[in-house]
């Protein structure tokens, strides 16, 4: 057995947390058989994937890096949806997966040719055009978006030998949002659900949330299943370890500047929580509040970046040097962030020598990624 440490951050994750989040997602599983899926770029800690499969049907990767994590720890069936697929990627990617998501009608005739050699079950994205995330940075359902096509671009033909529709448009969102989206799909691109086998309805289902509707979520599945006699696919994230975790850091100085006191803290916004810059939002910290009530502190980063702070809180009895500050729901989206988000190929580092020859720094492979999980 561990001892937490005193003088240096860490994160924590709560098993029992993640053990109700998934007696949720089983309760919906029970209910209408759906496949439910976890989908590593919000969470990849292989160490509990264990505890995972015994709810979860596999997973979803977005790189090889992931597929592979999956293969080597996560009993089940793994999808794999990438923007583009690299073909040196291939075919050590069909070693790890069974389905595949295309992106585009080019990316569909990529794998149909990666299919002569190795039977693949292949998915198209659609582009649903219903924006239900409240940052544009996570909506995929601009008319300009990357991801997914358009259904009237496909003008009523389904590409043959494709057998699944998949649609992701949902960040953090209920079960009425899904319902708009559904809705959206029967009147844009209904001869694509009545074409398919499947459909998945990709991640941001915040399913163990306390006021989550899972009984209308039962009921949408039902709707799609009946109806076009789908197979219904769920690839949550975040809400397999919602509230599960709490990143823990310390005063180790306090700056006071303009009337402004910043706590610094022993670890880094940018770095170790780069959502709370990127979504933007502000976390919740034990024993603090973002009200008006009590001695007020920005808590900020120990790195050189100018913006390297999360927000201002109040504490009542005020902070000192020394004192812990714990960050709260800091499972999904932020372990994965510090280090190869959605398991890229990281770039390699070289060298051009004055006389223009080349010298290899450093190069990056799946252990690399890994091995910080």
């Amino acid at each position: 057995m561990a001892n937490l440490p005193k003088d240096q951050p860490y994160y924590l994750l709560n098993e029992q947390k993640i053990q109700d989040n998934l007696e949720c997602i089983q309760q919906v599983k029970d209910a209408t058989g759906c496949t439910v899926l976890m989908a590593l770029k919000a969470f990849a800690h292989y160490q509990i994937f264990p505890l995972m499969a015994q709810t979860l049907d596999g997973c979803t990767a977005s790189s090889l890096h992931e597929a592979r994590l999956a293969h080597e720890y996560f009993p089940g069936h793994h999808h794999a949806y990438s923007p583009a697929y690299s073909p040196r990627d291939f075919p050590e990617w069909i070693d790890y997966c069974q389905t595949f998501t295309a992106n585009s009608l080019q990316q569909v005739e990529f794998l149909q040719k990666i299919q002569s050699e190795k039977t693949l079950n292949i998915g198209l994205r659609l582009n649903p055009l219903q924006s239900e995330a409240s940052n544009p940075l996570y909506d995929p359902s601009s008319p300009q978006s990357r991801l997914g096509i358009i259904a009237k671009q496909l003008r009523n033909q389904w590409p043959m030998g494709v057998k699944g529709v998949h649609v992701h448009n949902l960040c953090e969102n209920d079960s009425h949002s899904l319902e708009r989206t559904i809705e959206s799909l029967e009147r844009n691109a209904k001869f694509a659900l009545e074409a398919c086998q499947w459909i998945n309805l990709g991640g941001g289902h915040m399913i163990s949330k306390d006021n989550y509707d899972r009984s209308h979520l039962i009921q949408l599945i039902d709707h799609l299943q009946k109806t076009y006699n789908l197979k219904v696919i769920l690839e949550p994230g975040a809400a397999v370890v919602w509230d599960a975790g709490t990143l823990h850091a310390h005063v180790i100085d306090i700056v006071a500047q303009d009337e402004v006191a910043t706590a610094l803290l022993d670890l880094s916004i940018t770095a170790h929580m780069p959502d709370c810059i990127e979504m933007p939002y502000t976390p919740q910290v034990r024993e603090g509040s973002i009200t008006d009530k009590g001695c007020r502190y920005r808590l900020g980063g120990n790195s050189c970046l100018a913006g390297d702070f999360v927000g201002d809180y109040h504490f009542e009895h005020g902070l000192f040097i020394g004192d812990e500050v714990v960050f709260l729901d800091m499972a999904h989206y932020t372990t994965v962030k510090t280090h190869f988000f959605n398991g890229v190929h990281h770039p390699s580092v070289y060298l051009q020598h004055a006389e223009g020859s080349y010298t290899c720094l450093k190069s990056f492979d799946y252990s690399d990624y890994q091995s910080k999980l």
